[in-house]
């Protein structure tokens, strides 16, 4: 029985050694040829490697995709619907008997506070923008009326106030190159150039758009109830805050 046990294990340990010992023995008699059909199966090892890495990033930029189409899908929608606004906010406050059984978190959409479809695309933040800037030269025509200076909202005029409201200080008159109407009716020379031309339009939306591509990537998020574009007393703003440039 010993003996049996003795001729197994030393089978084993043969084998065993025969398993390194082949290698040795073809590298001996063959080195070129040797290296060469190593380095042939390193090369295929690291190709299928490759390939494994290729496959599971398109897997995960597939799974990512439909989100980020679907993201996009909202945005878009979020924008064209701007087309509906009746109202933009411009003095709006809480009524009195609504103070004490109403959250300042929600926004009431009542007279001077603006419409939901506005608000709606204000809340997409730093995701819409781009949507916002392509629709600075869309002339469509709102049930808006513009406070204080007459005629109505386009389109362009309503996305441009919500890029206003999600961004602090855009160079309005700077990106416009024209003088803000200091000594006159102050404001009134961005609708007065606006109006004037379809073309004034069309530069603005490029001028904006550059100033947006120099400068997104220095824009900070900064948390605050203020709102940028309008007077409001006794609501928090819904973004909670607004981007800004880096100080």
């Amino acid at each position: 029985m010993k003996s049996q046990i003795y001729f197994i294990m030393k089978e084993c340990v043969f084998m065993h050694f025969n398993n390194f010992k082949q290698p040795i023995t073809a590298y001996k008699r063959h080195p070129e040829s040797f290296l060469s059909g190593h380095r042939l199966h390193a090369n295929r090892y690291g190709l299928m490697l490759k390939r494994k890495q290729t496959m599971k990033l398109l897997n995960y930029i597939f799974l990512l995709l439909p989100s980020l189409t679907f993201a996009q899908m909202d945005n878009q929608k979020l924008v064209d619907s701007l087309r509906f606004v009746t109202e933009m906010p411009y003095a709006c406050g809480m009524p009195i008997g609504l103070i004490a059984s109403r959250s300042p978190d929600t926004l009431i959409y009542n007279i001077g506070c603006g419409d939901h479809y506005f608000w709606q695309a204000v809340k997409g933040k730093k995701e819409i923008i781009p949507f916002l800037i392509d629709k600075i030269d869309d002339t469509t025509m709102t049930e808006a009326s513009v406070s204080y200076f007459g005629g109505r909202y386009t389109v362009a005029d309503v996305a441009y106030t919500a890029l206003q409201e999600i961004i602090k200080d855009v160079p309005t008159f700077e990106l416009l190159k024209i003088k803000f109407d200091t000594n006159g009716c102050g404001y009134c020379s961005y609708w007065n150039y606006l109006r004037e031309d379809i073309k004034n339009r069309k530069k603005f939306k490029v001028a904006v758009s550059k100033w947006y591509d120099e400068n997104k990537e220095n824009l900070v998020w900064v948390s605050s109830k203020i709102f940028l574009t309008c007077d409001v007393s006794g609501f928090n703003h819904p973004n909670g805050g607004h981007l800004e440039l880096k100080k």
